[in-house]
């Protein structure tokens, strides 16, 4: 499929999902949000896939959601002197934020591990995006905002509640009660990525070494390693021990450690099957 906010295409069991709006600094328009859970579902049911690298274009990672057009998202489109009731309103705009978070789950629940790299401005929801991921990193021009409350409201889509599992909560609530810039090297500090590049070109030869070195790894290995640590990120320790151990039990990869252990002992690349595609419902 094509599509007008993204450009999407795989290699090597790498997928490579871009935004492609630089023009417009990759503002979340309703095109966007149309679109995303679309070209995730394609990568989702793409069992040749290992690894997922998101990146974008221009100069900045994204600018957030394009404010001109939400104006009336949730509210409908009556006149004045027929307005839904303030009830009816807030019920709209409940429903609006429950959609746009669950595009944003699409991406954390995929099978595969999503590599993000920001270059300049990675503003509201575009932090809510990049939560999503399970690395991050970024170009030494990057930095992070939680802008919804320079624009009076709180974030709602994500950020509050991933950001805190990965930095520590006293910086997480720093940052959301100023709504100031965190720059590259202190976002490197806390921990939020993992590294950080010269530029944008060299960020993404990174990203390409780490998704090739992660392709080259069982996928049931490494399918099974993201189910476990975000099972586990949710659950008490002992709920997280019991998931991976029911985990262990039906889905150990024999066939694949047998591979990795003999292809060591024959000094070579492993060779390791992707995951059994599954026939969509009604297609035969």
């Amino acid at each position: 499929m094509t599509y007008e906010s993204f450009d999407f295409k795989k290699e090597n069991g790498i997928g490579h999902l871009k935004l492609n709006r630089g023009e417009e600094f990759n503002k979340m328009t309703l095109n966007f949000w149309y679109e995303l859970p679309r070209v995730l579902d394609e990568i989702r049911k793409d069992t040749s896939l290992r690894v997922l690298v998101l990146s974008s274009t221009g100069k900045h990672f994204c600018a957030g959601m394009d404010l001109a057009n939400f104006g009336t998202l949730g509210t409908g489109e009556a006149k004045k002197d027929n307005r839904p009731d303030k009830a009816r309103i807030g019920e709209g705009l409940f429903r609006v934020a429950m959609e746009l978070q669950e595009n944003l789950t699409k991406l954390e629940k995929l099978r595969i591990p999503v590599l993000c790299g920001i270059q300049g401005g990675c503003i509201g929801g575009g932090l809510d995006m990049a939560t999503a991921a399970d690395i991050r990193f970024a170009s030494k021009d990057a930095f992070f905002c939680i802008q919804e409350v320079n624009i009076g409201m709180a974030a709602d889509i994500g950020t509050l509640q991933r950001l805190p599992r990965v930095v520590p909560e006293g910086k997480v609530r720093e940052l959301a009660y100023t709504g100031r810039r965190m720059y590259a090297e202190e976002s490197l500090e806390c921990g939020l990525v993992n590294k950080v590049f010269e530029s944008h070109e060299s960020m993404l030869e990174g990203i390409q070494e780490m998704a090739a070195e992660i392709a080259s790894k069982s996928p049931l290995a490494v399918y099974g390693t993201k189910a476990v640590l975000n099972f586990s990120r949710d659950h008490s320790i002992q709920d997280g021990l019991e998931y991976n151990a029911l985990w262990s039990g039906a889905m150990l990869p024999q066939e694949d450690m047998a591979e990795a252990m003999m292809s060591r002992a024959e000094k070579r690349e492993p060779e390791f099957e992707d995951i059994l595609e599954i026939k969509e419902y009604g297609k035969k």
